[in-house]
């Protein structure tokens, strides 16, 4: 019988091994990540010799890192950060642009600052933080995008630049308790989005992520660094002052991978580090909205303010949304726009609803927000709300936007991840920013179901 049951013990061992190689082993489950967004750091930087990033290149050497990840489209702020929270693309969580405009309401949306959407108004399909919530993990957001209200998030401070949207989202008694440990940011409010406070507001929040890991043991960590973005809008991407931004996150990074590196984090924490999306330079804007207003399809009056409005461009800088808003002779219209918008210097393509899918965009039967055509241009031009004007002006001077085509190299956002459950030294070619929330779910041992992007299996340790 004792032969026997070994024989048996040794043949089920073997059998499971079997099993497990078929399907491939489960990554380790870990206890903490932090998930860093680094406005408008394009891969790019990472083998650009001269930005400083040791703390990122180091991390990619011991951890894993891609040669770039492709952003949604538009590849603006806050269409980006939600699909890397929820791995869904803009048509399935419905933030589709920095701003849109909604036939319903008749009116534009902003999303960018969230001045006037909740979470739950906002994002249509559930995140990251969601399910960590649902499963009794502790989680906090530091000015991440669309998270104002979230239920799921235990600390929020909001991503706005009004004092007022501070006050009402900020987690209630945060401040006081931050304020305590010798952190004010009852600044944040009053400097709104001036690229003057964009350092400090940098230091600000990189103080209070490393605060809540050390005083509340924070198990999923949100954190979003801004100074990149509002330098290369002012100056272009890969200049003296952008080198100097990129240069100055960096360091930051490096103050929470300290702190994890400290119990009780020190292997059993992760770190992905990652931006939304690239950067492009240009010297002219294209006015969408002055070739519609020549075509008699907007008016404006004598203070030149918009009085009727039959289409209307929303610029999300590398593209433009085209609404038709009077429903009449639909085809026809949208043939004349069509011929007289590409014709515009610097257009470069156009994409119809029939394409929409292929770019993660909703149909316009599908999203009262989503446009009836879109407009693409390329480096060296960005697109401007304004009707007055020419169809093509300077732009004063050079400078950086983003919004374009994620597909081209200079619009590839940054992945870098390390610590626990990494393995070491892999380098990937280019995935998807859909791809980052199923990968950190899978670590946490967490379900993320309506995800559209994959787990990055070759990335992970198995258990």
């Amino acid at each position: 019988m004792t032969r026997f049951l070994s024989f048996f013990l040794a043949a089920m061992a073997m059998a499971l091994a079997s099993c497990d190689a078929a399907r491939g082993a489960e990554p380790a489950v870990v206890n903490h990540v932090v998930l860093i967004s680094i406005d408008g750091l394009a891969a790019s930087y990472l083998s650009d010799p001269k930005a400083e990033l040791p703390t990122l290149r180091k991390l990619a050497k011991v951890g894993a890192s891609a040669s770039g990840m492709i952003t949604t489209f538009p590849s603006v702020t806050w269409p980006s950060h939600t699909s890397l929270i929820t791995g869904a693309t803009a048509a399935k969580h419905g933030v589709i642009g920095n701003a849109v405009w909604n036939r319903e309401k008749n009116r534009t949306i902003t999303y960018i600052g969230d001045p006037e959407l909740t979470k739950n108004e906002a994002v249509k399909t559930p995140t990251l933080y969601d399910a960590a919530h649902d499963a009794g993990l502790s989680t906090a957001s530091v000015i991440w995008p669309a998270a104002n209200g979230a239920k799921s998030l235990d600390f929020v401070i909001p991503d706005s630049n009004k004092p007022e949207l501070h006050a009402r989202y900020t987690t209630p008694g945060f401040a006081d308790e931050l304020a305590k440990a010798g952190i004010d940011i009852g600044p944040l409010g009053k400097w709104g989005w001036a690229k003057e406070n964009s350092v400090p507001r940098d230091i600000v929040y990189t103080k209070v992520a490393n605060y809540l890991l050390e005083k509340h043991k924070t198990q999923l960590l949100l954190v979003h660094l801004i100074t990149p973005d509002g330098v290369e809008h002012a100056f272009g991407p890969h200049t003296r002052e952008a080198y100097q931004a990129v240069k100055e996150s960096d360091a930051h990074v490096a103050e929470i991978w300290a702190t994890l590196q400290k119990p009780p984090f020190a292997g059993r924490s992760t770190l992905f580090v990652v931006s939304d999306h690239g950067f492009a330079p240009y010297t002219k804007n294209i006015r969408p909205n002055f070739v519609l207003k020549q075509m008699g399809l907007i008016a404006t009056g004598e203070d030149g303010k918009v009085s009727e409005r039959k289409a209307w461009c929303v610029a999300e800088g590398g593209a433009a949304f085209i609404y038709l808003l009077d429903g009449q002779a639909r085809g026809e219209r949208l043939a004349a726009i069509r011929k007289e918008l590409g014709a515009i210097e610097g257009v470069t393509g156009l994409i119809e609803p029939a394409d929409f899918a292929k770019w993660g965009l909703p149909k316009p039967q599908d999203n009262q927000e989503s446009p009836d055509l879109v407009l693409l241009t390329k480096p060296g031009y960005s697109f401007a709300d304004n009707v007055d004007g020419a169809a093509v002006v300077d732009a004063g001077g050079n400078k950086g936007t983003h919004g374009h085509d994620p597909n081209p190299a200079f619009m590839h956002a940054t992945f870098v991840a390390a610590g626990a459950g990494i393995k070491p030294g892999v380098k990937l070619e280019s995935i998807r920013n859909i791809d980052v929330a199923p990968t950190i779910a899978k670590l946490l041992g967490l379900e993320l179901p309506q995800a559209e992007g994959r787990v990055l299996k070759e990335i992970l340790e198995a258990k």
